[in-house]
């Protein structure tokens, strides 16, 4: 990232402010603390310079607020003991244009490392979510959810239902076109089941060729629909692999929640969902 990419928020003293600009940095001003925190809140500086009397009640705030915690600020006085209040660094005035440029760049160094940690574990928490195949919620992440689900259906009486969907004879596709064109039709297959929900359902890759809706708010009415609108979308047309255009259906169980828990919900939508292949596939079927 360049000096030009950076924003520096100066807040009391007006010397280092075409110091900085001169190097490139985007610098942006406030007259004291409290012209400070709404700037810090609106624009989330990548580093602070800050001075003067209210100096330090506004270091106190910053690393008291968990969302600005990681910004460095750099104190300019020369007590080091703002150090132990959380200060990246401090600087006695008259500061050395040198000084405050080397300064500026260490704690812009720190704050991108920091945002590197930040940005890998969200990325690997994301990665524990999520099916790597399809991009959908994993099988963990779709248990919490359900967990979650039934819960808010108990606190709040809300409707609930959950739809298991199989894809029909995969194992044939797999031993006909390859375990990697398998592969290509389990990615479609949760493509268009993705483009066929609504945005506050979740759907998640329960394992091999199945998978499980949840869909929040939806009576039994509107499961059948569900199911169906499924269903349809992924019969809709073959989906191509390498060249050869492979009809696929999928089979829906669907079961409304009645007070129970996830895992008899569970067990109910995966009773239909045999119930459905019984009837010779490319169906949705109630749970009784």
């Amino acid at each position: 990232m360049t000096a030009s990419q950076h924003t520096i928020l100066v807040v009391g003293p007006a010397e280092p402010v075409e110091q900085l600009r001169g190097q490139g940095y985007e610098v942006a001003v406030a007259a004291d603390g409290e012209a400070a925190l709404a700037q810090i809140a609106e624009r989330r500086p990548d580093a602070i310079l800050l001075a003067g009397d209210e100096a330090p009640a506004v270091l106190d705030r910053l690393r008291a607020d968990e969302r600005l915690a990681a910004v460095p600020v750099i104190m300019l006085t020369g007590e080091p003991d703002v150090l132990r209040r959380g200060a990246q660094d401090y600087l006695a005035a008259p500061h050395d244009p040198a000084e405050l440029d080397a300064r500026v760049m260490a704690a812009l160094r720190v704050k991108a490392l920091h945002d590197q940690l930040v940005e890998a574990n969200r990325r690997l928490a994301e990665q524990a979510m999520t099916d790597e195949l399809t991009g959908l919620a994993n099988r963990r992440h779709g248990a919490v959810a359900l967990e979650r689900a039934v819960a808010l259906a108990v606190r709040h009486g809300h409707k609930l239902a959950l739809a298991r969907i199989d894809v029909d004879r995969f194992k044939a596709i797999n031993d006909t076109h390859g375990h990697q064109a398998g592969d290509e039709v389990l990615a479609e297959v949760a493509r268009r089941l993705a483009g066929s929900v609504r945005g506050g359902d979740e759907l998640a890759r329960w394992g091999g060729d199945e998978f499980v809706a949840i869909l929040p708010a939806t009576d039994r009415a509107g499961a059948l629909r569900a199911a169906e609108r499924m269903r349809a979308a992924v019969a809709a047309e073959p989906i191509d692999v390498r060249g050869a255009q492979v009809p696929v259906t999928i089979s829906v169980g669907w079961a409304h929640w009645v007070g129970d828990t996830p895992d008899d919900l569970l067990a109910r939508a995966d009773r239909a969902l045999y119930q459905a292949k019984d009837l010779g596939r490319d169906t949705v079927r109630p749970a009784t």
